[in-house]
C-alpha cells in the first residue's frame, strides 16, 4: 500500500478529513500504478483551486509532493465541504503529472508553476483522458473548452485534443505547443 500523508491533519476552515483525502489518494495510486510515497499539502485558507505536483527526488523512488488549494477538493454545491469525486479528479491529474515526470521523456517538462496556460491545458487534457480510462468521469467538454481557449476553435484543434484524450504513452515533446499568442 502506498504511503500517503496529508497536511493539515485537522482542518479548521473547511469540512475536510485528512483520512478521507488519504483514502482517495491511496485508491488513485492503486488505479494509476503509483507506488511512490505521496505527500498532500492542502491550503485550506483559500477557496481557489490551484494545484501543483513535484518530485522531491530525481530517482524512481522519489516522494511525490502535491500542493493543492482547498477549492480543488470542494463540493461545488456545498462550499467548504469535501467532494471525493472532485478530489479524485484533481489529485488524479497531479498524480499522473508526477508519474509522467518520473519518465525520461518528461525530463524537460517545466515545473508546474512555470507551465504556460497552453502547456497546462494540453497536459490536463492528456491526464484527464487517462483518468477516464481508469474509471473516473472527468467532464470532457470542460477540458476541450479550456484546450480550445488556448489553441483556437478549429477542427484541427479538436483533432489534436482527441489525440491527447485518447493517448496513453506520450512524452513531453508530444504535447502540443501554441502556434499563436493565444497563450
Amino acid at each position: 500500500m502506498t504511503k500517503v500523508s496529508v497536511t493539515p491533519e485537522v482542518f479548521s476552515f473547511v469540512s475536510y478529513d485528512s483520512g478521507e483525502i488519504a483514502a482517495v489518494v491511496r485508491d488513485l495510486a492503486e488505479r494509476l500504478v503509483v507506488a511512490n510515497p505521496i505527500i498532500v499539502a492542502v491550503d485550506e485558507t483559500t477557496p481557489l483551486s490551484r494545484m501543483s505536483a513535484m518530485l522531491l527526488d530525481a530517482d524512481g523512488d522519489a516522494t511525490i509532493s502535491i500542493r493543492v488549494q482547498s477549492g480543488a477538493l470542494e463540493d461545488t454545491r456545498r462550499f467548504t465541504n469535501f467532494s471525493a469525486t472532485n478530489a479524485a479528479l484533481s489529485l488524479g491529474r497531479m498524480l499522473l503529472r508526477a508519474r509522467d515526470r518520473l519518465r525520461d521523456d518528461f525530463v524537460d517538462a517545466p515545473a508546474d508553476s512555470d507551465l504556460s496556460l497552453a502547456e497546462n491545458a494540453a497536459w490536463d487534457a492528456y491526464c484527464a483522458g487517462r483518468l477516464e480510462r481508469v474509471g473516473l468521469a472527468p467532464n470532457e467538454q470542460r477540458f476541450r473548452y479550456n484546450f480550445r481557449n488556448r489553441f483556437g476553435f478549429a477542427d484541427d484543434v479538436d483533432t489534436t485534443f482527441d489525440r491527447l484524450w485518447a493517448a496513453d504513452d506520450l512524452g513531453w515533446h508530444d504535447l502540443p505547443r501554441p502556434t499563436s499568442d493565444l497563450d
